[in-house]
C-alpha cells in the first residue's frame, strides 16, 4: 500500500472519530449537555480568575454569564477541527485548490446541518440555525487556515 493510501485511511478514521464525538455531544439530553457545559465553563473561569479572590457568588455569576460564549466557542472550535480534518483528507486527491476548499466546506456544512437536525430529536434540545452558522464558520476557518499553511509551504 502506498503512503497516499495510508494517509487517506488515517484521515478517514480521524474524520469518523470527529463525527462520532460531535454526534455523542449532540446526543446528550439538555440537562447533561448543560451540566457538561457548566463544568467546562467553571474550569475556564477558575483558570482566568485564580488570583482575583472572587466570592462564590461572583464566581457563579461569572460562570452563568460566560456559559453561552463558551458553548458557542465550543461549536466553532470543534468544527474548525473538522474543517482541518476534512480538508486534509480532500487534499490527498488530485484536485484544483478551489475544488478542494469548496468540497471540504460543503461536507462540513452538510454535517453541521445534519448534527443540528439530529439535536431536534434529543430530549430538551433543539435545532438552532445560529449553531449551523457558527459550525459553518468553524469549518470555513479550519479549511482556510490549513489551505493557507499548505500553500505557504509549497512556495
Amino acid at each position: 500500500m502506498t503512503k497516499e493510501k495510508y494517509k487517506k485511511i488515517i484521515y478517514v478514521i480521524l474524520i469518523i472519530i470527529w463525527m462520532l464525538t460531535v454526534f455523542m455531544f449532540s446526543n446528550q439530553n439538555g440537562d447533561k449537555s448543560q451540566s457538561t457545559s457548566k463544568m467546562v465553563t467553571k474550569i475556564i473561569v477558575q483558570i482566568f480568575t485564580q488570583n482575583q479572590n472572587l466570592t462564590e457568588e461572583q464566581t457563579t455569576k461569572l460562570v452563568e454569564d460566560a456559559d453561552y460564549v463558551v458553548r458557542k466557542l465550543a461549536h466553532f472550535s470543534i468544527y474548525a477541527l473538522g474543517g482541518l480534518l476534512i480538508y486534509s483528507y480532500i487534499n490527498t486527491f488530485n484536485l484544483k485548490n478551489n475544488k478542494k476548499i469548496i468540497i471540504s466546506i460543503i461536507i462540513g456544512v452538510l454535517y453541521a446541518t445534519f448534527d443540528e437536525f439530529h439535536q431536534y430529536f434529543v430530549d430538551d434540545r433543539s435545532a438552532q440555525i445560529l449553531d449551523v452558522g457558527i459550525d459553518s464558520l468553524g469549518i470555513l476557518t479550519g479549511t482556510t487556515l490549513l489551505h493557507i499553511i499548505k500553500d505557504k509551504k509549497s512556495l
